[in-house]
């Protein structure tokens, strides 16, 4: 493949991969504490024969904005938000954990406290948090879990707290839609627990600026478009090239 028409495969393959990231936020841009994703690139040089030939542009691990999203009132009992840095910590039906800002709980009935994706949400106990059946469950800025029994004159439990931790962002990779893991198989460091500051009764809007997006997304198909148009000339004259008589 000639210089220039790998130059603009290179190009091409940069858009649409722009592109893609684009439209995935997009796509969540309702999502609750969805946080936006970029395409990310570095420039690499290239070499022949020990002499600089041209640079090339390698793809990297998708940048994230961590820009908390706006805060929504739900009125819903099971809904908290994260006000400030910090994450829940929650955990799939393997054992494997992980990290989210999504506080859109619910209960299982096993009466298990989990998140929208089913995965359960830890206490401080670093467990899942349990609530007996047909309760009022309320949860305090503290991340206290109570529940009130559906019987007369009951009085209000404590059945946990949830756990919130404030691990470093830049340690973290995309699992999911608001769902992040630590880099390179690391377990989850529970060494970075932090006190609870939540807002009860509200969610974490997504953090996607719907205008931008948009703008980003007009862009970046043009210049798929013209990577595409650029690499068929590019390839057509070679064509053209080849069949030259080599004695003209």
């Amino acid at each position: 493949m000639e210089g220039t028409q790998y130059i603009a495969m290179t190009g091409m393959l940069a858009a649409y991969r722009s592109l893609d990231v684009t439209a995935n936020n997009l796509a969540n841009s309702n999502s609750t504490a969805f946080k936006a994703e970029r395409a990310a690139y570095r420039a690499v040089p290239l070499f022949y024969q020990g002499l600089p030939n041209r640079v090339d542009t390698v793809a990297q691990k998708n940048g994230v904005n961590w820009q908390e999203g706006p805060i929504q009132q739900t009125g819903r009992s099971l809904d908290v938000a994260i006000n400030g840095p910090g994450f829940f910590v929650v955990q799939n039906s393997d054992g494997t954990q992980a990290y989210t800002r999504d506080g859109n709980l619910d209960i299982t009935n096993q009466g298990m406290l989990v998140n929208g994706n089913g995965q359960a949400i830890l206490g401080t106990g670093r467990v899942p948090i349990f609530v007996p059946p047909n309760a009022h469950v309320s949860i305090a800025a503290d991340g206290t879990v109570s529940v009130v029994p559906d019987t007369p004159n009951a009085q209000a439990d404590n059945v946990g707290q949830i756990l919130v931790v404030n691990p470093k962002p830049q340690s973290l990779q995309l699992a999911g839609s608001s769902v992040f893991v630590p880099a390179n198989g690391a377990a989850i460091n529970f060494k970075d627990q932090i006190p609870a500051n939540l807002i009860p009764n509200a969610l974490e809007g997504s953090n996607v600026n719907s205008v931008s997006s948009m703008v980003n997304m007009i862009s970046d198909s043009r210049l798929f478009q013209w990577e595409t148009q650029a690499e068929q000339i590019i390839a057509t004259d070679q064509k053209d090239s080849s069949n030259i008589p080599s004695n003209l």
